[in-house]
């Protein structure tokens, strides 16, 4: 007898990418047993400033990130966008009743936390942190959801010290959407082919837009100037300026919005941006080294450090090391082999610890079905 699936809702926010993509791997996850919403309740506003922020004033956003990366601010952070948010989140638990409630975004966190406090709900709710190297400090304000999936150990220590219970702390890597689990060697060369460029060269792919468009231009003009031939897949998502000024040039191939990436990155030799934590674990998912060549204040500084520790790539932030790096590593293979030996070895780190995941939201629902079974209303 076909029985209806249990029902998630995936909060998450539509500033950047990186918070959807979490909420995709999750869906991808878990879809198979349960019926999966993905939703973002924030105003418009938020996104609109995070995009005029990241383009114009990234300043302006470190600093707002910095001052509120303590307790107290966290706390009165969270307060004032709970008054804007706590009504939309009303109705959607209402409309959805789900069984589980997960949040890949911090300033969803303490908010909704606090409207199941106020609906009296039992909802088991999961937070899934979404940085690589620290969390802010809004991740932390609340102490007691049901659960916590933690991307790496860094910040297991440091949410362990900020006072969350190890039993509520579950470590299972950075889940990352199924299309980057494919395998994709032996589709490069048709990939390549594709757009028109040759899989006997030295490929990169640039991620377009991180350091706006005289930035960008310089750094194309930068990588075609390497001695050694070398070829650039340019992703400029739904950026049609970009795609517009950089399209026509020898050795380079705009690509547009796609939903499905992962190939594209795949028929790379690196992949070059901004230090996203799901950037560099998508890159890292497909044994790519990725070049870190700017990220936001604050919030992405971190991530500059556990690429480095962990050996998944390089920070390079100057140009003229950049095209001095890509010299070497399109004349110099061995250069890329010890770094893609490093980063197999993390894959197969994550790649266990995202088999806890699963488990772990199972595990929640089932005990909430038991209860209820116990408890009828």
């Amino acid at each position: 007898m076909e029985t209806t699936k249990p029902t998630i809702l995936i909060l998450t926010a539509l500033t950047g990418g990186g918070h959807l993509s979490l909420a995709l791997a999750l869906q991808d996850i878990l879809s198979e047993d349960y019926e999966t919403h993905i939703v973002d309740p924030q105003p418009g506003i938020f996104r609109q400033y995070y995009t005029y922020a990241g383009r114009h004033s990234s300043r302006l956003w470190g600093l707002g990130y910095k001052y509120s990366d303590n307790e107290k601010a966290a706390l009165r952070l969270h307060k004032t966008l709970t008054l804007l948010v706590q009504q939309r989140l009303y109705r959607l638990t209402e409309l959805i009743k789900p069984r589980l409630i997960i949040t890949t975004h911090t300033l969803l966190s303490y908010e909704i936390a606090h409207v199941l406090v106020q609906q009296r709900a039992s909802t088991p709710l999961v937070f899934q942190f979404s940085e690589l190297e620290e969390v802010h400090a809004t991740w932390l304000t609340v102490k007691n959801a049901d659960a916590y999936l933690v991307p790496t150990r860094e910040i297991f220590t440091q949410a362990r010290a900020q006072g969350i219970n190890e039993s509520r702390l579950h470590l299972t890597g950075m889940p990352v959407r199924r299309q980057f689990l494919e395998e994709y060697k032996t589709s490069r060369a048709e990939t390549l082919a594709r757009l028109g460029l040759d899989s006997a060269v030295f490929t990169v792919f640039l991620q377009g837009g991180a350091e706006g468009a005289a930035g960008l231009a310089s750094m194309v003009k930068s990588i075609l100037s390497v001695a050694s031939p070398v070829q650039i897949i340019l992703a400029v998502g739904t950026n049609k300026q970009l795609a517009m000024r950089f399209s026509g040039i020898a050795r380079l191939r705009v690509l547009p919005f796609t939903q499905n990436i992962a190939p594209y990155m795949a028929a790379a030799d690196v992949i070059i941006g901004k230090a996203g934590p799901n950037f560099i674990a998508e890159a890292m998912i497909l044994e790519k080294p990725f070049l870190a060549t700017s990220f936001i204040p604050g919030q992405e500084a971190p991530n500059l450090t556990f690429l480095e520790r962990h050996n998944l790539g390089w920070v390079c932030l100057e140009p003229v090391a950049q095209h001095h790096l890509l010299a070497k590593l399109a004349s110099d293979p061995a250069a890329l082999a010890e770094k893609v030996n490093s980063i197999r070895v993390y894959r197969a780190w994550n790649m266990q610890a995202n088999q806890g995941i699963y488990p772990v939201i199972a595990g929640l629902i089932s005990r909430t079905s038991q209860n209820l079974s116990t408890h009828p209303h």
